[in-house]
């Protein structure tokens, strides 16, 4: 025997009362008194809107000719799927790229329908709620910020976007919501900067290597000469940059065909590393020189440069001003 059917007269009438509506009405949502029997519905942080304004009937439908609670199949939804939701929401599936639930029109493999104990109807929080279907391969010596704090969404949308992976915004322009855009102007700027391809130097979830850069670029101004301390920049230029001492090809910065790449790097104790005289962003001066080099105990050495169309002069804090022309090679002091 159901409960329904336990129920003595008077009983069963009030509990049908707090769902029929009332004989001669139209059966608007306020004339439906669900929450008589389902007042957990709202208890909780977040409440979807229609359920806190008791509008049950925005969603669900009566069927006719049955009496709720009593008949199973007596109740059923505006629409199907997506449909529903898109009764009120915008549609959240017309660009580009869709998350693959919202593809599929699976609105609740994310969000709860009726309440939440989190923001916007979700079932859950943080990138653990996105490891529920995405592998979790975040795990690095260097992370990226969000990516450490499990905060996907400062990069991703979580519906859809026009931007591949679902980035919020194409290349640079979304690093910069959180970067300094600055980097990105100067005299001269680096050739990956410029077209706003930080990825083409950082990893973007995180790395292995300082700066999340791709390849490993030791933080130090002198190493012993060796390709392979040079790989990550030798990645985009010329790894024979430095190796032989005359060439009219490898390099620009050379005096006649004296490669001056070779003089300065190509040492066995005390070889220059880029970093040591280029700055790998921008720079107020041209070739990316720095203006100061860091890491002499309290002395920046300073480096001033000003460029020709065929060299240069160099007036530095590590020795005497030099100049250099490849098409009439100069006679230094």
């Amino acid at each position: 025997m159901s409960a329904w059917m336990r129920l003595s007269v008077p009983a069963l009438l009030g509990a049908l009362l707090a769902f029929v509506v009332p004989p001669g009405e139209s059966g608007a949502a306020s004339e439906l008194r669900c929450l008589g029997c389902h007042p957990a519905i709202v208890r909780d942080r977040v409440v979807h809107k229609p359920v806190g304004d008791g509008e049950c009937v925005s969603c669900h439908l009566m069927v006719q000719g049955k009496m709720h609670p009593s008949e199973k199949g007596s109740a059923t939804l505006q629409e199907k799927g997506e449909k529903l939701c898109y009764m009120c929401h915008d549609n959240l599936a017309a660009k580009k790229f869709v998350h693959g639930p919202v593809a599929s029109g699976e609105c609740q493999a994310c969000h709860e329908v009726h309440k939440s104990p989190n923001p916007k109807l979700l079932k859950g929080t943080g990138a653990d709620f996105c490891f529920m279907c995405h592998e979790n391969k975040f795990q690095f010596k260097y992370g990226h910020a969000p990516v450490a704090q499990g905060d996907c969404l400062a990069c991703h949308d979580p519906h859809q976007s026009d931007n591949k992976m679902m980035v919020r915004k194409p290349g640079s322009k979304l690093c910069f919501d959180c970067h300094d855009s600055a980097i990105a102007k100067g005299k001269s700027v680096h050739g990956p900067v410029a077209t706003g391809d930080c990825l083409g130097c950082h990893m973007v979830h995180g790395s292995p290597y300082r700066h999340m850069l791709k390849r490993d670029n030791p933080d130090l101004y002198y190493m012993p000469y060796n390709p392979a301390h040079y790989s990550f920049c030798f990645d985009c230029h010329n790894r024979e940059l430095a190796k032989d001492k005359r060439t009219d090809t490898l390099t620009g910065f050379r005096n006649g065909d004296r490669n001056l790449h070779e003089l300065h790097v190509n040492k066995p104790d005390k070889g220059r590393t880029c970093k040591t005289c280029h700055e790998p962003h921008n720079s107020a001066q041209g070739r990316l020189l720095k203006k100061s080099i860091p890491g002499f105990g309290k002395w920046d050495i300073p480096m001033f440069f000003t460029g020709t169309s065929t060299g240069g002069t160099c007036v530095v804090g590590c020795h005497k001003p030099k100049s250099y022309d490849r098409l009439r090679p100069v006679i230094n002091p």
